[in-house]
């Protein structure tokens, strides 16, 4: 048996464990009990318990006590971290990580028997909180199944037609642009100021987890412009992955974790300064973003499926079986 703690509905928890657990559940006979509230635990017969995995952090005021608990019924605790606690100034919820999510991210770091992550980078960040920490790279994939994903098809359009897609915090990534959109066709999400620092046309309102991956439908190229700093370069390349499943094309900071998975003029623009984001911009046309869209779906579609990343999942998951029988 397999605990998941979701403390929370968020892109995080949907893309690291609802959706390919999800997926999971499909496709094998693994079988997961889902639950939000620590104190459920107390409800299980722990004897029968093989794993639980645990997003982010555990909320709780003794972490010793907790991993004692574990250890006498012998469950394996698995964190499952896509996130580098120490958040810049600007981001609207750097006081919220200083002093409520931070500690609780690296104490359960410590506690931790494995941990899964999307980002070498962070995988790196988490081993000088604790060395020798056993860390898996699990990346983040797309479930063409669900009905987000699974129709890629984009209207016709006599023009390149560019979206920008982020959540709170970006507007210092979005300056990194330095464009004017008023003169194109930009889709933007209404968040903060983003429309109004790129000029765009079209706003598109906020939509829920489960139906985000719709936004894709309605433009060619996705922009993503993203400082480089150690809490960004920690970040997954999450925003890649999307655009290569929804076959759109991509302009993105020629920065950590962008430029590992983008070959510029092949699969993707990577652009480094506001002269190259312009030129990368002026010089998109239809026949170029379907060209750089195929290229990128071409080259993420093996690896980046949740079905692939599902078997790491399930090698860790059946590595713990076999110490526990």
């Amino acid at each position: 048996m397999n605990l998941i703690h979701v403390d929370e509905l968020n892109g995080i928890n949907y893309h690291r464990l609802i959706a390919p657990f999800q997926r999971m559940m499909e496709t094998t006979d693994k079988r997961f009990y889902w639950f939000t509230k620590l104190e459920e635990i107390k409800t299980f017969d722990l004897s029968i318990v093989d794993n639980i995995i645990i997003s982010r952090k555990l909320a709780i005021t003794n972490y010793e006590a907790f991993r004692q608990m574990m250890d006498d019924y012998n469950v394996k605790v698995i964190l499952d971290n896509d996130d580098y606690w120490e958040l810049n100034k600007g981001n609207p919820a750097y006081m919220v990580y200083k002093h409520y999510m931070a500690d609780r991210i690296k104490n359960t770091i410590r506690i931790a028997d494995e941990v899964w992550t999307p980002s070498l980078y962070l995988a790196n960040l988490m081993a000088q909180v604790r060395p020798n920490l056993k860390c898996t790279i699990v990346p983040n994939g797309i479930d063409t199944y669900e009905a987000q994903w699974a129709d890629t098809q984009k209207s016709d359009s006599d023009v390149v037609r560019f979206g920008y897609i982020g959540a709170n915090g970006h507007s210092k990534d979005i300056e990194l642009i330095g464009y004017d959109f008023s003169d194109k066709e930009l889709y933007c999400v209404d968040l903060m100021d983003y429309a109004k620092l790129l000029g765009a046309k079209h706003k598109m309102l906020p939509k829920p987890i489960f139906e985000y991956g719709t936004f894709y439908k309605e433009f060619d190229v996705s922009l993503a412009p993203l400082q480089s700093n150690r809490f960004n370069r920690a970040k997954s390349n999450l925003k890649i992955v999307e655009a290569a499943f929804t076959k759109t094309a991509v302009i993105a900071s020629n920065t950590t974790p962008y430029k590992e998975c983008i070959i510029h003029g092949e699969t993707g623009l990577l652009c480094s300064t506001k002269k190259e984001w312009r030129e990368a911009i002026e010089s998109m046309t239809i026949e170029r973003a379907k060209h750089l869209a195929n290229n990128l779906y071409e080259s993420m579609k093996d690896q980046y499926n949740i079905d692939s990343i599902n078997k790491i999942r399930l090698q860790s998951l059946y590595e713990s079986s076999n110490r526990n029988s």
